[in-house]
């Protein structure tokens, strides 16, 4: 797997303090690059990247239409593709994080959790977290742009809604936010920014 990153990724591989985070690091990124090099056509050597203004990767040397988005957590990782730009997360679903809540969500979404019974809130707390952070992928921002500007509507899981925003780019005709199950105990969400339907189609990789 080493053998297929670039200098830089193993520079960066090489700077992890724990063995085991080295490994899963090596892996997602190793991942990555067997995965979108069957999806172009290139051997995963063979792909560059570049990244935008607040980080976020993207394929170079007249690669597409593709777009992706890596996310990881624990020991599992995400990879999304798409022709639209798009985001995803995953997290592992641990505790309600109530101070987190009030911080990073919107007073909508806030109210939406006080809402539901205590033995829901966790699971809740971790949709809401995991496409939040999916949108500010999407968008390219991370969470230079603030994650309580924008509130997501997760009542039908089954038809995730980003439903306002007080950004330029927030016009919820312009998203397709889904839910998915990435792993027993982990939660996931991928944001796309697309006015068209959207088919998440998912693949297991070991």
């Amino acid at each position: 797997m080493i053998a297929i990153l670039s200098p830089d990724e193993n520079a960066r591989a090489d700077r992890f303090k724990f063995p085991h985070l080295r490994r899963r690091w090596i892996a997602a990124r190793g991942g990555m690059r067997i995965l979108l090099g069957a999806r172009v056509g290139l051997a995963p050597e063979a792909l560059s990247f570049g990244t935008g203004q607040q980080g976020k990767p993207f394929l170079t040397g007249g690669v597409g239409p593709y777009t992706f988005n890596l996310s990881h957590s624990e020991s599992l990782a995400a990879l999304a593709v798409s022709s639209e730009e798009l985001g995803v997360d995953i997290e592992s679903i641990g505790r309600f994080h109530e101070g987190v809540a009030r911080e990073r969500f919107s007073a909508a979404e806030n109210a939406a959790l006080e809402g539901l019974p205590a033995e829901q809130r966790n699971a809740a707390f971790y949709q809401f977290w995991t496409t939040k952070e999916a949108v500010l992928k999407a968008l390219g921002t991370g969470f230079s742009r603030a994650s309580n500007s924008f509130t997501i509507d997760i009542s039908n899981r089954d038809a995730l809604q980003l439903v306002e925003a007080d950004w330029p780019e927030g016009d919820p005709a312009a998203w397709q936010v889904c839910a998915f199950d990435p792993h027993p105990g982990f939660a996931g969400a991928v944001a796309v920014r697309t006015g068209r339907p959207v088919r998440l189609s998912m693949e297991h990789w070991t």
